[in-house]
């Protein structure tokens, strides 16, 4: 990713993909992260995620263009959603 008017990569990722779910990581394992390719494939959209730690604790986030797109994901998998979109 480039930067652009010297914004952050980070802060045009947040921008292009602002709907993100935090889910505990050892949760998106075997048949579970199976789901989760499934959903993606269903929705017709590609997976964006990266990680992060915390109290010795590994989380996934998953990141959406769209909300629905990450309320639904939610809705499926738990986890806590947060909106980065600026404003």
């Amino acid at each position: 990713m480039t930067r652009a008017r010297e914004q952050s990569s980070r802060t045009l990722f947040n921008r292009e993909f602002p709907h993100q779910v935090l889910v505990l990581a050892d949760g998106v394992r075997g048949h579970t992260f199976n789901r989760v390719l499934a959903f993606h494939d269903e929705a017709a959209i590609r997976i964006k995620n990266c990680t992060a730690r915390q109290d010795d604790k590994w989380y996934l986030i998953y990141c959406f263009a769209q909300r629905k797109h990450a309320l639904a994901f939610q809705l499926a998998f738990g986890g806590d959603l947060f909106d980065r979109s600026p404003g």
